[in-house]
């Protein structure tokens, strides 16, 4: 229906002011609006410095300290593998009864004086970590990787839950006679002295009044000569090693012909299932 022409004229300036009043509200800035009472406003978490501690024990013997060399550390994300932290441990193999101390299954292994890797990290939430330890670091032929999963917790949980024991497997096995491309003078046929040094991995030594009893490990070279063949002469304990020694497993065998000798002497303690492994070569003229 169409409008009067008076009611037409009045309409048009009316119009024309609202088009000018939403025109000013289109150019005013939006006013923020407060939450409501009681609402939380969203804020980035702070990260809260935390205390992270790394020890490394050998498998049926003691913390891997300096002594042995330590063992390497690396913390990752489990997720990015991202490095957050790496090390050495540094310290004690622990206490000096430690071998002989009853542990049970809900109890934490004593710590007292014992190697440790520590590291400070800057979490905001639980982190799934990858803990890693390599060694020992001073018999790298020998050495071994442990690896573990674990969720660190932020600073303002328990301090004692970033803590991680990360246990090696095997043996320490060192030929020392004879010495890695061994080049005697003297022709076949050559009598070729054995001699290895064998620790658990934390360097606790092996003796008749040790913790470690020589009967406890079964210590053997497998010689392979030229053509292919194997030879395998065990070697026993040396109660009369240079110096009274302990660790020392002797044996003797004859080169029979000229060429090159692998010698591989392996270790094995049956009770906590550890094994190491060493390799040299002669080379008989």
């Amino acid at each position: 229906m169409r409008l009067p022409w008076r009611r037409r004229l009045i309409a048009l300036p009316l119009l024309a002011d609202l088009l000018l009043l939403g025109g000013a509200l289109a150019l005013r800035p939006a006013l923020a609006v407060p939450p409501p009472t009681g609402a939380v406003a969203s804020r980035p978490a702070a990260q809260a410095p935390t205390h992270v501690v790394v020890l490394v024990i050998a498998n049926g013997g003691k913390f891997v300290g300096d002594d042995i060399g330590g063992a390497l550390v690396t913390i990752r994300d489990a997720h990015t593998r991202e490095v957050l932290a790496s090390g050495r441990t540094h310290g004690g193999s622990g206490l000096s009864n430690l071998p002989t101390i009853d542990v049970n299954r809900l109890q934490d292994i004593p710590d007292e004086e014992a190697a440790r890797f520590e590291a400070t990290l800057a979490l905001d939430a639980p982190r799934l970590v990858e803990v890693t330890a390599f060694g020992p670091l001073a018999a790298q032929a020998a050495a071994a990787r442990a690896t573990t999963t674990a969720w660190l917790l932020p600073a303002t949980a328990d301090a004692d839950s970033n803590r991680v024991v990360l246990t090696l497997r095997g043996l320490v096995v060192q030929i020392v006679e004879p010495p890695t491309h061994f080049l005697p003078t003297t022709p076949a046929p050559l009598p070729i002295a054995l001699r290895a040094n064998v620790t658990m991995m934390c360097g606790c030594p092996i003796g008749p009044s040790l913790p470690w009893r020589p009967d406890d490990y079964q210590v053997e070279a497998t010689i392979l000569d030229p053509a292919g063949g194997r030879h395998v002469v065990p070697l026993a304990f040396d109660a009369d090693a240079p110096d009274g020694a302990p660790s020392q497993f002797v044996g003797t065998w004859t080169a029979p012909t000229s060429g090159i000798y692998e010698v591989v002497v392996t270790a094995h303690q049956p009770i906590h299932d550890n094994t190491g492994v060493d390799r040299a070569t002669v080379i008989v003229p």
